[in-house]
């Protein structure tokens, strides 16, 4: 082991689960700890009533990261694709007030949250709208949005997705003060949803920002996880000042 085990604590995109991540822990450098985290109403908590308020899911997971992952001095970084990237973001404000800062915050595919505007999505209702918005975002199959039964399980949380991309606001600047932590924002070329102003992440931080480019569009992070996971594990070395593992890329490969 090169150095101490980092935890990464990962969050889906909107309409995902924490099985998304299910190969990144076989891909993993072996010091990292993947820890996917499950939002309520899917997954194994299908059970739970689903949230539309981005900001009450965030204060949600923040306790379940405390009580379950994380405690002072924990090693560990925050990952979310999209929407995930979004929440993240927030947990990782929540988490540093708590005294428990992540080593490192990496949003995949996500909009910056000073210059994102999703208010439109808080007035999805109608099932023909929301797949028009999942078809424009690519990802998934004609001939599963074509299944009347299948859409009429992910619907409903699609949906609250979509809800709580659209109900979210940022914390003004005179209300809270930047992360501190260094933001690596990880982009698809190909991606129409996050282009160019990816880079206003780092005005969300007094520590160090970067970019990594990957071919592929807005679901990039599902073509090649060993690639994505030793690019990260590059960044947390960096982050924790550790020395780079000599292996990363050999190893998440």
């Amino acid at each position: 082991m090169a150095f101490e085990a980092c935890r990464l604590l990962c969050l889906p995109c909107a309409g995902g689960s924490a099985t998304v991540y299910a190969r990144w822990a076989q891909a993993a450098p072996s010091w990292m700890a993947v820890r996917p985290l499950e939002l309520p109403g899917r997954g194994t908590r299908h059970h739970e009533p689903l949230q539309h308020d981005p900001h009450l899911l965030a204060d949600q997971l923040t306790e379940e990261c405390l009580a379950q992952h994380v405690r002072p001095g924990t090693r560990f970084a925050l990952f979310g694709h999209s929407l995930g990237g979004l929440l993240a973001f927030e947990i990782a404000h929540r988490l540093h007030a708590r005294g428990c800062s992540p080593a490192a915050l990496v949003v995949a595919a996500s909009r910056p949250p000073a210059t994102r505007d999703d208010s439109r999505y808080a007035a999805l209702r109608d099932d023909a709208e929301v797949l028009a918005e999942m078809r424009a975002l690519g990802g998934t199959p004609e001939a599963l949005l074509a299944e009347p039964e299948l859409m009429a399980m992910v619907l409903p949380f699609i949906k609250a997705d979509f809800q709580m991309c659209g109900h979210y606001r940022r914390a003004s600047p005179q209300a809270r003060a930047p992360l501190s932590m260094p933001i690596h924002a990880l982009a698809g070329r190909r991606d129409a949803f996050a282009p160019d102003v990816l880079d206003d992440w780092r005005c969300e931080t007094t520590g160090s920002y970067t970019r990594t480019d990957f071919d592929g569009d807005h679901f990039f992070v599902r073509d090649d996880p060993a690639h994505l996971l030793a690019v990260i594990a590059n960044g947390l070395a960096s982050a924790m000042h550790a020395p780079h593992p000599a292996n990363a890329l050999a190893a998440a490969r």
